[in-house]
Parts: structure tokens; sequence; C-alpha cells
């Protein structure tokens, strides 16, 4: 199962091949924001070093190595590694607070 970046709602098969957009938020859905390439602490935010750059990553673009990126929701076997991830992430955010302009 995939998932909006930005609303997160679930998006089956015949949505990604048939919408541009997603049908829950209307944000696109063919976008670097849900490749699973995208690495946001990245200074190019692709980890495919011979794609385009692209200005806006939540736009729909037609990147040649776009992958849909697939949901992360823990199962009871892999509980602890999302939970050590998502920790992680706070962390992160956390990080990126600091040094945000007021």
């Amino acid at each position: 199962m995939w998932r909006c970046h930005y609303c997160h709602s679930a998006l089956s098969l015949d949505v990604q091949r048939k919408n541009r957009l997603c049908p829950n938020c209307g944000s696109d859905i063919h976008c670097c924001k849900n490749c699973i390439h995208f690495d946001e602490d990245l200074s190019s935010k692709c980890r495919e070093p011979n794609s385009p750059w692209i200005r806006d990553r939540a736009a729909q673009n037609h990147c040649p190595f776009f992958e849909f990126r697939p949901s992360s929701e823990p199962t009871s076997a892999n509980s602890k590694t999302a939970d050590a991830t998502s920790e992680a992430e706070r962390a992160k955010e956390a990080f990126r607070a600091l040094f945000r302009n007021p």
C-alpha cells in the first residue's frame, strides 16, 4: 500500500495509474516526495546520482527514476525498528527546529 506524502491517505494502484492528484487532498502523486529515492537530508534531495535537478519536490514531474515509496506501517515483527526510526525522525526534526528562523 502506498500513501500520499501530504495527507498520508492510502493510494491504491488504480489511483496511481489513473490520477495525477491525490483524491483526498489534491496534491500531486508523481512527485519527488513520494519517491523512494527522495532524501530531505541530501543537498540534491535525491539518492539517485543521475537524476535531473527538480526545483519543486512536491510538484508533479517526469523523472525517469521515479519509484513510488511504499508506506512504512510497522508490523509486529519490526515494530522496534519502526519505533527507533520514528524516534530518529523526531530527533532530526528537533535539531532542524533549532536553526530555523523565527
